[in-house]
């Protein structure tokens, strides 16, 4: 009978450690979820995100003796992209760089995993929730910084000369941030019970709704009207896609009646965009000679390989004369630096990836996990496109990307991660 308490004991003992653990690293993943709105802290975020990491591998496969990796329908392109840019490497214009650029993708995904073994090992509920209001706080933190910031250095509404920027970085930043956050803030609006909560929750909407008007990005703009158009048609009435499309033209017609008034004049100048034409057809022009295996991965490859368009180069031109030094569009880098296969890869991680979070909008009405999931679908569509006209897949966003990633495949697909000890 000792000895069967004592192992009974035992057993109660490494439960509760277990338990203990896997809420600290719940927490984690909370406060993760957060500092990913703060760039400037992108170091101190990787070096806990590697010893949560660490630690949380070891538990599984020394404590627990099971496997870390979670399995799920992305991981096939995910591991064709990461094996077709690894083999790119050699052939890069500078190898040394490119291999530096492909840890960051694999350290970047290791998060999407790690997140995973997380919600398996504590439960999805109710630490989804958790992570979003983590979220949540952290969009609404970055808000009051960039608008304090915006109006300290002079900002307006009358034009952008200029713009609300995100700690350590900048205004394309504060963007995507909010092109990432708003859908998620809006998802938890809508399932928010308690009066107090969707207080909370409206404020920091209204907060990040300003912060992303203040920083005038206009990709990121087009980016919630692809979020808008995606869940008209989602909601498969034609009504819903003419009122989006109709509320877009409204919208483009009043900033061109504002340039004619004399306000915005910059905000509706097309130099950016002709800018990034001049260095896209001198991307394609590369593409054209290296289809299959690229130039060398990495934002920086282009000027590495054309150092006549690095920056300190141009300086002597004009603003509006010069060549961006980058392609600034995630999946033309991608194609130039490591061919067309790696883009294809790259376009079948973002379908996989909506497939798995977006469904139609009638059997989800009543279900708050599987409404949270189809807004983190639509901040997906939203990244997506944002993406199309600057590479915005680094750093802090790709984290904070990968973990709304993560926590949404969790709330929509709980058979995934509902494997028990």
């Amino acid at each position: 009978m000792t000895q069967e308490f004592q192992a009974a004991h035992g057993s109660v003992v490494a439960a509760r450690s277990f338990d203990g653990f896997w809420r600290l690293q719940g927490a984690g993943l909370i406060v993760m979820a957060g500092l990913s709105f703060f760039p400037a802290l992108y170091h101190w975020q990787e070096y806990g995100f590697f010893t949560l990491l660490a630690l949380a591998v070891g538990m599984t496969v020394i404590g627990m003796r099971r496997s870390p990796w979670v399995r799920t329908p992305v991981d096939l392109p995910l591991f064709c992209f990461l094996g077709w840019v690894l083999c790119t490497v050699p052939f890069a214009t500078n190898v040394g760089y490119s291999f530096t650029e492909w840890r960051k993708i694999v350290a970047h995904v290791l998060v999407f995993y790690w997140a995973l073994l997380v919600f398996r090992e504590q439960g999805r509920d109710p630490l989804a929730s958790r992570v979003l209001i983590g979220v949540a706080v952290g969009s609404t933190l970055l808000s009051l910084y960039a608008l304090s910031d915006f109006f300290a250095r002079g900002g307006n509404w009358r034009d952008r000369y200029v713009r609300a920027i995100a700690p350590g970085s900048d205004y394309n930043w504060l963007s995507t941030y909010m092109v990432l956050s708003i859908p998620v803030l809006i998802g938890l609006l809508a399932t928010e019970r308690q009066w107090i909560a969707r207080l909370g929750t409206g404020g920091a909407l209204f907060l990040s709704v300003l912060g992303h008007v203040a920083s005038y990005g206009r990709a990121g703009w087009l980016g919630h009207a692809a979020q808008a158009l995606a869940l008209g048609l989602l909601s498969n009435r034609r009504r819903n896609v003419l009122l989006v499309i109709a509320l877009l033209a409204a919208l483009a017609t009043g900033f061109m009646l504002l340039s004619q008034a004399g306000l915005h004049q910059d905000t509706v100048d097309r130099w950016t965009f002709f800018s990034r034409l001049s260095v896209w057809k001198l991307g394609l022009q590369d593409i054209s000679e290296h289809p299959f295996m690229g130039i060398g991965y990495g934002n920086d490859t282009f000027v590495k390989r054309h150092p006549e368009y690095a920056p300190e180069v141009q300086n002597r031109h004009r603003e509006q004369d010069r060549v961006p030094p980058s392609m600034h569009s995630a999946f033309l880098m991608v194609t130039l630096g490591s061919g067309i296969p790696a883009m294809i890869c790259f376009v079948w991680i973002f379908v996989r990836l909506t497939r798995l979070l977006l469904s139609r909008i009638r059997p989800v009405i009543g279900t708050p996990p599987a409404l949270l999931a189809l807004s983190i679908g639509m901040a997906v569509v939203g990244f997506g496109v944002r993406n199309l006209f600057d590479y915005m897949f680094m750093g802090s966003l790709s984290h904070l990307f990968w973990i709304l990633v993560a926590t949404g495949i969790a709330l929509r697909h709980p058979a995934l991660v509902q494997e028990t000890r």
